[in-house]
């Protein structure tokens, strides 16, 4: 009989450091049993399996690593399951949706991992005549599988207990708390508020954009210093990207997962749950980390009544206090405008018309202006075109909506929408990774009093941020400006335009995933600042250097751009940071932990500014929030 290799244990060993690191390992087997404890009180059965892959993901490196001791020692079926656990290893590397989560540079990819596990298996086949059923017996597999039952069961149940979100433990203590160079910017952006609109809360807080106008701006408020913050991370079952502020200076959440949306109502300085309804339904979707029909935006109304589409063809509208104002949930009223949408078309978003009606859009290309009096809503369509993201409404009534071939504005003419005034821009040849289409991935953002309205295209090599004149009437009149950003071929965003004043801020989404924004991995580099003025558009500065994944950022006029970064790690460690850069250099002031792992991705969720300075960014776990200290 053939002497035992001694290099088969080795080369299992180095098969496990390869796909994964040692510590998103460990940290995944700590945090995602957390997670299911935690989700299984407050989610449904979806989210709950959902929060338990990253536990899935690292039994891999941990069965390398069973199977190379029981090699050594000599175990019944050793040289079986090395077969099975490197064929998986190649899969890994070679698939194209699974090579980035390995440990290797994004230039290799999962070769490194390929080239490990061929000349493992190619090693088992010159040593198929050895067997090791009589060499000895050893409880490993059941040692092993033992240790991880249990120890799943005990993390779950004390995830349980806990209303927090859970993070990852090893990559939290190695990270550091606090980068900071300063706390306040170079100097400041002259700024006007958007028009308010009179059906919407006051602004800046009725929506996900913070106005009608979709400035993501804040006039109002300065973003807090970090150095004595507090951190809170609270446990709401799914991502909460909508964040608004009611009448009470409560914060309302909506939180959506894959099967199910809630509004809560939240104490703005601790994150206490005062109140929390589920409120719809969303059907279970293989694309429902990328759909955001039938939850992602929601706004509040002038009358303080969360607007939320729902995904079977409802707009519902709900209080959030009672008559006392104590934190209350309840249903006001709905219209049913199925029977207006294209089979299988989710609403995207809903909000007030200046002239009291709701419009309405569809995923697939219907727009509708309903009659809240008369529950009856009058539809156009879009031919062979989507609508992914919201709209932006103006103080002269038009809705100003952006398909995937064209930036349209719309008016209501006898209740039925109608076509204003069209641009056609490039949408580009592809759906580019951290995308949700092939389309822009911006909302529509009127700037400097409305005189303007800017968008980004889709195009190659690089995409554009592309500023129009609101004013015009002639259809396909060339735009005041096309500015290219980014790096050729890895130049897209997935989330609107910041306005303040006349500036415009745009940040690079290029290569987001759910699964691949893992293992250390982030986006390419990216924020720019562009000035419209009275002959184009100016480029004043670009960051090559920060790494904005998914998040729909804000600005201040106070100078301060905030956002939510995460940079690569060749460790494999996921830190999200709250991050505040200069609105006037481009400078990153300073970074704060927001937390580690999958549970505080923000996954195109935005980040908001309270008026006592706080930050608030929705999360796959819930909600994460910078407040000052207590007191």
């Amino acid at each position: 009989m053939r002497p035992r290799p001694r290099l088969l244990p080795a080369l299992l060993v180095l098969q496990a450091l390869l796909v994964a690191s040692p510590i998103a390992t460990i940290d995944n087997l700590i945090t995602a049993p957390r997670a299911v404890g935690a989700q299984a009180l407050r989610a449904d059965l979806p989210a709950t399996i959902a929060s338990g892959l990253p536990f899935a993901v690292a039994l891999l490196p941990v069965s390398m690593l069973a199977v190379a001791v029981a090699i050594r020692r000599r175990t019944p079926g050793a040289y079986v399951g090395a077969g099975i656990v490197s064929v998986i290893a190649v899969l890994v590397g070679v698939l194209p949706g699974q090579r980035g989560m390995t440990t290797a540079a994004p230039v290799l990819h999962g070769i490194p991992l390929v080239l490990v596990a061929v000349a493992t298996l190619v090693l088992l086949v010159r040593t198929r005549g050895q067997r090791t059923r009589d060499l000895g017996r050893s409880r490993v597999g059941r040692t092993t599988a033992g240790l991880l039952v249990g120890g799943f069961v005990v993390l779950a149940a004390l995830g349980a207990t806990r209303e927090s979100i859970p993070v990852a433990p090893i990559a939290a203590a190695v990270s550091q708390d606090l980068d900071f160079d300063r706390a306040e910017p170079r100097g400041s952006i002259e700024a006007e508020p958007a028009v308010q609109h009179p059906g919407l809360a006051p602004d800046p807080d009725s929506n996900i954009h913070g106005d009608a106008a979709m400035s993501d701006a804040y006039t109002d408020r300065e973003v807090l210093d970090p150095r004595d913050a507090q951190l809170i991370r609270r446990h709401l079952g799914g991502v909460c990207a909508s964040v608004l502020r009611d009448e009470h200076d409560r914060l309302l959440a909506v939180c959506v997962n894959a099967t199910r949306v809630t509004i809560n109502v939240l104490d703005p300085r601790t994150l206490e749950v005062l109140a929390r309804r589920h409120v719809a339904d969303r059907p279970f979707r293989l694309d429902f980390a990328t759909n955001f029909a039938g939850g992602g935006y929601a706004v509040l109304d002038a009358e303080q009544r969360v607007v939320l589409p729902t995904s079977d063809g409802r707009i519902t509208r709900w209080s959030v206090a009672d008559d006392a104002g104590q934190p209350q949930v309840e249903p006001v009223d709905e219209f049913d405008v199925s029977d207006g949408l294209r089979d299988g078309e989710g609403i995207n978003s809903a909000l007030p018309g200046t002239e009291g009606q709701l419009w309405v859009v569809g995923q697939l290309g219907s727009v509708a202006s309903l009659d809240t009096s008369t529950g009856r809503a009058e539809w156009m369509r879009f031919e062979d075109a989507d609508i992914e993201n919201s709209f932006a409404v103006g103080s002269d009534g038009r809705a100003w909506v952006v398909t995937s071939r064209d930036l349209v504005a719309l008016r209501a003419v006898g209740g039925r929408p109608q076509v204003q005034w069209r641009q056609v821009y490039d949408a580009g040849t592809r759906r580019k990774p951290g995308q949700t289409s092939r389309a822009s991935g911006t909302t529509p953002t009127l700037v400097g009093g409305e005189r303007y309205v800017a968008i980004t295209d889709n195009a190659d090599p690089r995409m554009h941020v592309v500023v129009y004149d609101a004013r015009a009437r002639i259809m396909g009149a060339e735009p005041i400006c096309r500015v290219p950003v980014f790096a050729p071929d890895r130049s897209a965003t997935d989330n609107s335009l910041i306005a303040i004043g006349d500036s415009l801020f745009v940040e690079s989404n290029y290569g987001y995933n759910l699964f691949d924004a893992t293992f250390g991995r982030s986006t390419e580099p990216g924020l720019v600042r562009i000035d419209v003025t009275e002959d184009g558009c100016e480029p004043v500065w670009s960051n090559d250097e920060i790494r904005i994944p998914s998040t729909v950022s804000k600005g201040t006029a106070a100078g301060v751009i905030a956002t939510y970064t995460k940079g690569e790690s060749v460790a494999g460690i996921d830190a999200w940071w709250f991050t505040a850069v200069d609105a006037t250099t481009g400078d990153v002031m300073w970074r704060r932990l927001a937390g580690t792992g999958p549970m505080v991705n923000n996954h195109y969720a935005a980040t908001y500014v309270g008026p006592d300075g706080s930050m608030y960014v929705g999360v796959t776990g819930g909600l994460v929030a910078l407040v000052p200290p207590p007191g």
